[in-house]
C-alpha cells in the first residue's frame, strides 16, 4: 500500500468521524445552549466520536520511514480500526540483500526438521512474498505467516524475525507432513488447519485453499527444476 492509499483510508475515516458528529450535533442543537444538559451531552457525544477514529502511525502517512523498519519488536498493524494491513514493504533490491540470511534460515531449519528446502521456499513465496514484515488481514505475521496463537504455541516470540519465523514456519510445515504424509494435504492443513482436512477427508472445498495449494505445487515444481541454482 503507498501513502496515497494510506492518505485515502485516513479522509475516508475522517469525513465519516464528522459526518457522525454533525448528526449528534444535529440533535443536541435542540438543546438549550446555554444548560448543564446540553454540555454534558456534547461533551459525551464528542467522547463517543473521537473514540471511533482510526489511530495510524503518522510516520507512516507523512511518507518517512517508520521505526518498526528498523527494528522487529514493534508490534503491526500500524492501521486500527481498518480493513487493510498496512506494514512495510521492502523494495526488491531490499529483499535481495536479505535473501542470504533468508537463504541461511531455510536450509538450516529445514534440514532440523526434514522438509524439503524447495518446498519451504514455495510456501513462503505464496505466504509473503519474502516480505518479512508481511501482515494479512486475518493476523498472520512475517515470512511464513504465523497466526498468534500458531506462533505462540511454537514458542515464536517474535514473529518479525527472519530466523524465528522461518523455524516456526518449517516446524509447523513438518507437522502438516507427518500427520498427512502427503504434500498437498499438508498444504492444504498449512492453510486451512489440519482440522478442516480431517473434516473433508481431503484438500477442502475452499476456493482460496484450492488456489493456495495448487500455487506452491507450482512453485515447488519450478524451484525443483532449478536445482541448486536459486
Amino acid at each position: 500500500m503507498n501513502i496515497q492509499n494510506v492518505n485515502d483510508i485516513l479522509n475516508q475515516k475522517i469525513a465519516s468521524v464528522r459526518a457522525r458528529l454533525n448528526e449528534k450535533l444535529s440533535i443536541l442543537s435542540q438543546i438549550n445552549s446555554g444548560s448543564t444538559e446540553f454540555d454534558n451531552a456534547l461533551s459525551e457525544a464528542t467522547e463517543k466520536v473521537e473514540s471511533e477514529a482510526p489511530v495510524i502511525d503518522p510516520e507512516l502517512v507523512e511518507g518517512r520511514k517508520p521505526r518498526a523498519y528498523k527494528t522487529s519488536k514493534t508490534k503491526y498493524p500500524l492501521v486500527s480500526g481498518s480493513y487493510e494491513s498496512v506494514y512495510p514493504r521492502l523494495s526488491q533490491a531490499q529483499i535481495q540483500e536479505l535473501m542470504p540470511r533468508i537463504e541461511a534460515a531455510i536450509n538450516k531449519y529445514s534440514q532440523q526438521y526434514g522438509v524439503d528446502p524447495k518446498l519451504v521456499r514455495a510456501v513462503m513465496k505464496q505466504e509473503s512474498g519474502f516480505q518479512p514484515f508481511a501482515l494479512s488481514t486475518s493476523g498472520a505475521m512475517g515470512l511464513m505467516q504465523l497466526m498468534p496463537g500458531t506462533a505462540a504455541g511454537l514458542g515464536v516470540t517474535d514473529p518479525y524475525n527472519i530466523e524465528e519465523n522461518i523455524r516456526g514456519g518449517v516446524q509447523y510445515l513438518s507437522y502438516q507432513l507427518k500427520a498427512f504424509n502427503n504434500v498437498e494435504l499438508a498444504l492444504a492443513a498449512y492453510n486451512a488447519g489440519p482440522n478442516a482436512v480431517r473434516k473433508y477427508g481431503g484438500i477442502p472445498p475452499y476456493a482460496q485453499t484450492q488456489d493456495y495449494v495448487k500455487k506452491v505445487m507450482n512453485y515447488f515444481e519450478i524451484y525443483q527444476s532449478m536445482g541448486d541454482n536459486q
